[in-house]
C-alpha cells in the first residue's frame, strides 16, 4: 500500500516537469501587426538577424521546465517556431543557449538541477509590414 501510495505521489510530479515553457514579451507597437502565420513559414536564424530590411518585434524565451524535461534542442526550437507563428512573427534570430541551474526539486542546494534555456530575437520583414497594411 506504502508503495502505491508513493508511486502515485512522483508520477504526477514527472509528468509535469516534462516540457518546456515558451514567454513571448512583446516590443511597444508590435501589437498592432499581430496576424497569425503557418509554423512552417517562420525562418530561423541562427548565426545573425537577416540581412533584409526587418523589425523586432518581440523576444522569446524557451525554458525546460526541469532536469527532467523531455524536450532537447529540437523541440525547444520548434516550439519557438510555434509561439512566433502564432503572434505574427516572420522569422527568429537566436540569440543565446544556455542553462540555468537551481536546487533540485527547489529544495536542496546540495543536489542541483540544470535546465537548458534558449532566447530569440521575434522578427517582422519590413516588406511584408507594407503588404499586410495594404
Amino acid at each position: 500500500m506504502l508503495r502505491t501510495t508513493a508511486i502515485s505521489a512522483v508520477i504526477p510530479l514527472l509528468l509535469c516537469s516534462c516540457g518546456t515553457s515558451i514567454t513571448y514579451t512583446p516590443m511597444p507597437g508590435a501589437a498592432a501587426y499581430h496576424r497569425r502565420r503557418p509554423v512552417e513559414s517562420v525562418d530561423v536564424y541562427l548565426s545573425g538577424p537577416p540581412t533584409q530590411p526587418h523589425r523586432d518585434v518581440g523576444l522569446l524565451e524557451a525554458e525546460q521546465d526541469s532536469d527532467l524535461s523531455l524536450d532537447g534542442t529540437r523541440e525547444m526550437l520548434h516550439k519557438l517556431r510555434v509561439k512566433a507563428a502564432h503572434v505574427g512573427c516572420d522569422a527568429i534570430s537566436l540569440n543565446g543557449v544556455g542553462s540555468r541551474t537551481e536546487p533540485a526539486l527547489a529544495v536542496d542546494i546540495n543536489h542541483a538541477s540544470s535546465v537548458k534555456t534558449i532566447t530569440a530575437t521575434c522578427i517582422r520583414y519590413v516588406e511584408r509590414e507594407r503588404a499586410d497594411d495594404d
